[in-house]
């Protein structure tokens, strides 16, 4: 399989594919939920989470105890954050499609939130708009 050779809607199947057998139907909606554009103000955000940042030791302890969870069962998908299955599926993706399919599959939903819907058949069906 080469991806630069497969078409956006081939790699947007293959992901989906891909997405599912790891994530299971509501895993991927959720992670599919979250492949939206950025809006916001980052500086305002930033000094938000440098100013929640705690100390050392307790990053330190956080690191451990999360450490001691994941050795003993993995999580069901529907115990884990939004991050954790974002992170989960974008693993999944990586694997399957690697670097440069995991990016032109996650472009696919980097669009107008209004208009996405109504357009994305419009750009599977093109040939390798990239």
């Amino acid at each position: 399989m080469n991806i630069r050779e497969m078409t956006d809607k081939a790699v947007y199947e293959l992901g989906l594919e891909v997405l599912l057998d790891k994530l299971g139907h509501a895993g991927r909606l959720r992670f599919l939920g979250q492949c939206k554009p950025c809006t916001g103000d980052y500086t305002a955000e930033r000094h938000k989470w440098i100013d929640d940042t705690p100390d050392v030791k307790t990053i330190v302890k956080r690191i451990q105890e999360k450490r001691k969870r994941k050795l003993t069962t993995p999580k069901n998908i529907n115990d884990m954050s939004d991050i954790e299955v974002y992170e989960l599926g974008l693993k999944a993706i990586s694997g399957k499609l690697g670097p440069l399919g995991i990016v032109r599959f996650v472009h696919l939903f980097d669009t107008d939130k209004d208009t996405y819907a109504a357009e994305l058949h419009k750009r599977l069906d093109k040939p390798n708009n990239r």
